[in-house]
């Protein structure tokens, strides 16, 4: 899965805020009941950044991918399941939220 984050600029890759926004998408993560592990990374070969979140299970991507409204692409061909969401400034918030509201995501 993909969190294409847009409140951060190409230019800020290695930045403390895109490293806070992963370490966020982490937290979120580790508060959701899984199966199996998860890996995240930093990304900017597509030109922006991007969180590239790969999972043991499918059942946790797909948990996860209804929780943040995730979408299906075709840009990653070489993964298993290709899905992507928008993490802007509202998402950010909805998964900082849901840490203290359990694990209900809010986009509202």
């Amino acid at each position: 899965m993909v969190a294409v984050v847009t409140s951060v600029g190409a230019d800020e890759v290695g930045s403390l805020r895109l490293r806070a926004i992963r370490d966020l998408v982490s937290r979120v993560l580790r508060s959701y009941d899984l199966a199996g592990a998860y890996l995240l990374t930093v990304s900017r070969a597509s030109g922006f950044p991007e969180i590239l979140c790969v999972f043991e299970e499918t059942q946790d991507a797909d948990v996860f991918a209804v929780s943040v409204h995730a979408g299906a692409t075709d840009r990653y061909p070489e993964w298993a399941t290709q899905r992507t969401f928008r993490l802007d400034e509202a998402m950010e918030g909805a998964l900082a939220a849901s840490l203290l509201s359990d694990g209900e995501i809010d986009q509202r």
